[in-house]
């Protein structure tokens, strides 16, 4: 496939609302890009004949002078995610009935007039950082092929990272937004959880040991882009619990402030095998804040060792009860590592006790973190230990390691069971591929995440960063 440089979101409002085109017009160009990118296999539903039938519906809209923040857009969805009149497959395979309502954030994306172009490939249950499974397959990197654009959210990451979506919706509960998006060089913002409400996702995760840790979040190409979608589908929706109302973040204007102190770590002791060019990358970005008025202090790692074996055992508190409930009685065929899970679930199901002693664990390590994040207006570390690894690996110098060690995603783990946003950005390559740095804050600090994005994003580029690698690559 031939790609090219696509406009970004903003800037195809921007030419919506200047009758440069219309919302058809801008609909067809992306379903080609779609067939275009058909070798990524990211797209798991598209709709031709809906979605162009939205299309001219938001053109009589603009024509009748209806105010709509995102009218005409298309946006992707990730296949977790309720669309109503699409099933939700969520990744396994066998029939699942059409949702009949929208997911929350859903519904409010079309409130402001985006369309839904497509729902994107997930590995099932999300459950995965490589996107795979038995009923739609595996999904490509958009500049290798050979490698995984990550998980959960990897058919976005894949479609967004090949310039074949204007911008699109994930959910991250362990670093299922920030993972693929760093290996795809993107923006991926995982909110303070409760400022987006998870409704409609798929298998449902508050009735779990996931409770407090899932949410939904913006995956972009630029940080205004992010930005622009956090407004639409941020708020309380008087059903998650955890989405309390509260006043949306301030996004008019994303500048760091005058006085900034940012403390870095390059590698976690837990995670030795992070590339050097990762920590060489994480350096760089921490340099690129050394201004008047902002301090840079390299810290000591959070000594958070058992960050991967909490998160896994918030994970399976439940004992896969619901995900169980959600599969059904009919048998079907499982990606190989989603089988080993669920027999793992299946052979220890946790006791009360010990679910209690887990969750003891968890609220200590988020004091300790939300105090270090309490200490620094912004916090960056590694997104992972490496790039985009091949398939079937993990990413890191660690030769021969398979996709279930998950010790190189230790950094995101630790974000995720602490509750704070935190968001990619890309700001160097290693091997061709790119290398993102993760941005943290405290709670509900997503102006200040999105704001040193957009900093580190106008130093290194952001996405047109390796913009000609992925041309070179799908030319």
């Amino acid at each position: 496939m031939t790609m090219g440089a696509e406009p970004s979101a903003v800037e195809w409002l921007r030419r919506l609302d200047a009758r440069e085109l219309s919302a058809r017009e801008l609909a067809e160009h992306y379903l080609r890009l779609l067939d275009g990118a058909a070798l990524l296999n990211a797209v798991v539903v598209v709709d031709p004949d809906r979605v162009l039938a939205e299309a001219s519906e938001t053109d009589r809209f603009r024509h009748e002078g209806q105010p709509m923040s995102l009218l005409g857009l298309p946006v992707t969805v990730k296949d977790n995610l309720d669309v109503a009149g699409y099933p939700t497959a969520a990744g396994s395979a066998g029939a699942f009935a059409a949702a009949g309502t929208d997911a929350t954030v859903v519904r409010r994306l079309r409130a402001a007039g985006a369309i839904v172009l497509a729902k994107t490939n997930v590995p099932e249950a999300s459950s995965s950082y490589e996107t795979d499974n038995a009923a739609t397959g595996r999904t490509n990197h958009p500049i290798d092929p050979a490698r995984t654009p990550g998980g959960s959210s990897g058919g976005e990451t894949a479609l967004l990272g090949a310039d074949a979506s204007p911008v699109g919706v994930g959910t991250d509960g362990g670093g299922s937004i920030r993972v693929p998006a760093h290996y795809c060089g993107l923006i991926g913002l995982r909110p303070t959880v409760g400022r987006t409400p998870e409704t409609g996702q798929q298998p449902p995760t508050r009735a779990t040991g996931m409770m407090d840790l899932s949410c939904v979040g913006p995956i972009a190409r630029t940080v205004a882009d992010a930005a622009l979608l956090l407004r639409v589908i941020c708020g309380s929706d008087g059903i998650d619990p955890y989405a309390p109302p509260m006043p949306p973040p301030e996004l008019g204007q994303l500048r760091c402030p005058r006085t900034l102190r940012i403390g870095f770590w390059t590698c976690d002791p837990t995670v030795p095998h992070t590339t050097g060019p990762t920590q060489a990358a994480i350096r760089t970005a921490a340099a690129a804040f050394d201004r008047p008025g902002w301090s840079v202090e390299e810290i000591a790692a959070p000594c958070e060792p058992a960050a991967n074996e909490l998160f896994f055992a918030a994970l399976a508190a439940d004992g896969g009860a619901h995900l169980l409930e959600r599969l059904g009685t009919t048998p079907r065929p499982h990606h190989p590592q989603f089988s080993a899970l669920l027999t793992q679930l299946d052979a220890s199901p946790p006791t009360a006790s010990e679910i209690f002693t887990v969750q003891r664990r968890i609220f200590a390590l988020r004091s300790r973190m939300r105090a270090l994040a309490e200490r620094y207006d912004l916090l960056l570390s590694p997104v992972v230990a490496g790039p985009a690894p091949r398939h079937g690996e993990a990413p890191g110098d660690r030769n021969g390691s398979g996709p279930s060690d998950y010790s190189a995603f230790h950094y995101v783990h630790v974000i995720a069971l602490a509750g704070l946003p935190a968001a990619t950005v890309p700001v160097a390559t290693e091997s061709g591929l790119p290398i993102g740095v993760q941005i943290i804050a405290a709670p509900f600090r997503e102006d200040m995440v999105l704001a040193a994005a957009q900093h580190l994003e106008g130093v290194f580029g952001g996405f047109t960063l390796t913009r000609g690698l992925r041309r070179a690559a799908t030319a």
